[in-house]
């Protein structure tokens, strides 16, 4: 696993904005994806500058550090950091399968947890960010940095924002603060006169809305990798998952099936009328097939408008951040 510059930033935000590293855990151990000269800019850039241990110490560290992130963290105010792997080849301090439940004993253990691309990797994805929430302290937050779009085969999983606003809600004790979705990858590492390097791809972020609060999915289309970095806070303690999350489309409609009224009016509608009596009276091949040639001659542009409303300049779905 490794921070790319843009989760730096992500982490140096969260810390101006409160959050506490005080105890942190990483699911897994953190290599950080940037020299100690771009660290240093970023911190200072931030405001989370000087260190606690002192400029000239603290540059050293980084530089000697195989794990940077354990240094970076003391200037986010981290007192300790412990890291959870399956096993204890990089040296974490738990070792867990994520695919099962954590210990007892572990629970609320630690002021912020941090999955810098791990639960991608985890097959049982609902145990596992039952998991990490139930590690977080009530007061204490979650930050994820997921894989979403054009990610195809990095890990099992790639992520929808959907997903994280329903399983990370007041209903299982937590509230997203904040989830960006950007063009931030690691593509590779290149070779130039035998020296390796990281092929970094990356672009602005976007700050996402919840479905919920615009009554419709959150989609994108767009050809380079893209993540989402999300910061959720553990309001209170609830029973994880004694509601399974839906997604918030499907719910309005489950209701309105059970209400008669809803129906009767649904059922009324001009729009419907239409085309109960389209559908009565010309066989499927029109809409099925002819309706679409015809609309590529009448509507040219309509692929176009497709693709923009499934693009980062959808202003109703994303807010530059």
């Amino acid at each position: 696993m490794g921070l790319s510059i843009e989760s730096i930033k992500f982490l140096v935000a969260a810390h101006i904005s409160g959050v506490c590293f005080g105890e942190t855990l990483t699911l897994g151990r953190q290599h950080v994806i940037a020299s100690p000269r771009q660290i240093v800019a970023v911190l200072k850039g931030g405001g989370a500058w000087p260190p606690p241990e002192g400029e000239s110490t603290f540059i050293e560290s980084l530089a000697q550090a195989e794990w940077r992130f354990e240094v970076l963290a003391r200037c986010l105010g981290a007192q300790k950091v412990v890291a959870c792997d399956i096993s204890d080849y990089e040296g974490a301090g738990i070792i867990h399968d994520m695919n099962q439940p954590i210990k007892v004993e572990d629970e609320e253990r630690f002021d912020t947890v941090i999955d810098g691309g791990t639960l991608e990797h985890v097959f049982n994805f609902p145990i596992a960010i039952a998991n990490a929430m139930r590690l977080t302290k009530v007061g204490g937050n979650l930050i994820l940095f997921a894989p979403a779009n054009n990610n195809f085969g990095h890990g099992f999983y790639q992520f929808s924002p959907e997903l994280f606003y329903r399983v990370l809600s007041p209903e299982n004790g937590f509230k997203v603060r904040k989830m960006v979705a950007i063009v931030d990858d690691i593509a590779e590492c290149g070779n130039l006169f035998g020296i390796r390097y990281p092929f970094l791809v990356n672009g602005p972020g976007y700050e996402v809305v919840d479905p919920v609060d615009v009554g419709a999915r959150v989609t994108l289309m767009n050809d380079l990798p893209v993540g989402l970095m999300v910061l959720a806070e553990r309001v209170s303690r609830e029973e994880i998952f004694k509601t399974v999350p839906q997604q918030s489309d499907y719910v309005p409609q489950w209701q309105a099936s059970l209400d008669h009224s809803a129906k009767e009016a649904v059922a009324r509608s001009f729009s419907d009328r239409v085309i109960a009596w389209v559908r009565q009276h010309f066989p499927e091949t029109l809409w099925r097939e002819i309706l679409p040639k015809i609309a590529v001659v009448v509507d040219p542009f309509r692929s176009a408008r497709y693709r923009k409303e499934r693009s980062f300049s959808n202003g109703k779905f994303f807010k530059k951040s």
